[in-house]
């Protein structure tokens, strides 16, 4: 039989490319959260949600990436141990449902945001922001639950086997390729829509808003190109589940296109950072000043701790009693 050399590919793509995604990815969502707990952007509900997305990218990153760069040289523990072979998949998948779900929250908080009725403008805080979280964090969580139920090991291969990995398949469909992107179209549309509305009136929005909203349109177009691949792989999997008899060559390209169009699925959790410095002005400024004044700041404060300590003691050299 026939084979290729996409195997090798895959592996050289993980050593190196994801080694670079979690680089790249850690760095960027490191930097959010630093700048979203900043002054500037603190008490926006915004910004609340553009910092939940950071964690749970992180989070994503390291629990998601750090196996699969361990397999490279050790063997994997997720086909010799069930517990960890339940967890590991259920807590990849759960992870990017909260990033999925939590994205559409900030897409419900711009339309909101930008109402001129004051009632449903009143809507967009960052208490509602919080308890939103909270909800999609449980409500995802349950969502998901069937997995560590039904997983298992069988041929030494954690996975999803018979019935249910053709199930597992249409969940995926809705939940991830068809909810969340036409959440966030249908609302960032609306968003879109009212702002136009409060400009014919002559209500302007805050300029803060309109980039906040610049960078949740950005992440919602990231979010719609990546799950593309993804979904397409997923609808091919479900035509072809019944096929039978798949040559050597073909299972190795099945393999590939779905590792390949996992890997597209990174560039969500890694690109948000990226994309923030490029859509939106106060942001690229907020981090210029971090980098070009956070050092001098840290000086400052650490020759006024010198001060302070130095006149602490200073009656001690001299012989006083304090």
């Amino acid at each position: 039989m026939t084979t290729t050399n996409l195997p090798f590919v895959q592996e050289e793509m993980i050593r190196y490319g994801m080694s670079i995604c979690l680089a790249l990815g850690l760095t960027g969502n490191i930097c959010n959260c630093i700048i979203f707990t900043r002054p500037l952007y603190r008490r926006s509900p915004s910004s609340v949600y553009h910092l939940s997305l950071s964690i749970c990218a992180l989070l994503h990153l390291i629990w998601s990436i750090s196996p699969q760069l361990h397999t490279l040289y050790y063997p994997d523990l997720q086909n010799q141990s069930v517990f960890y072979c339940k967890t590991r998949l259920f807590g990849t998948h759960v992870l990017g449902l909260y990033f999925r779900y939590i994205l559409v929250c900030a897409c419900v908080d711009r339309f909101f945001a930008t109402r001129a009725d004051v009632g449903r403008r009143s809507l967009s805080s960052v208490k509602m922001a919080i308890v939103l979280i909270v909800i999609t964090c449980i409500v995802c969580s349950l969502a998901a639950i069937h997995m560590p139920i039904l997983m298992y090991i069988r041929n030494n291969i954690c996975g999803m086997f018979d019935l249910y990995k053709f199930i597992f398949a249409f969940y995926e469909i809705l939940t991830i390729t068809i909810l969340p992107p036409a959440l966030m179209i249908i609302f960032s549309a609306l968003t879109i829509r009212s702002l136009h509305q409060r400009h014919a009136i002559q209500i302007h929005a805050k300029i803060r808003d309109r980039h906040l909203l610049r960078m949740v349109i950005a992440e919602v177009v990231v979010n719609i190109v990546t799950s593309v691949p993804f979904s397409v792989n997923l609808i091919y999997g479900v035509a072809t589940y019944y096929v039978v008899n798949k040559s050597t060559r073909r299972l190795q390209i099945e393999s590939f296109m779905n590792f390949f169009t996992t890997f597209v699925i990174y560039m969500l959790v890694v690109s948000p950072f990226y994309l923030f410095i490029f859509v939106s002005k106060p942001y690229r400024k907020e981090f210029i000043n971090i980098i070009t004044k956070g050092p001098n700041k840290c000086m400052q404060r650490r020759n006024r701790i010198m001060q302070t300590n130095t006149q602490n003691h200073a009656p001690a050299i001299n012989g006083s009693v304090v």
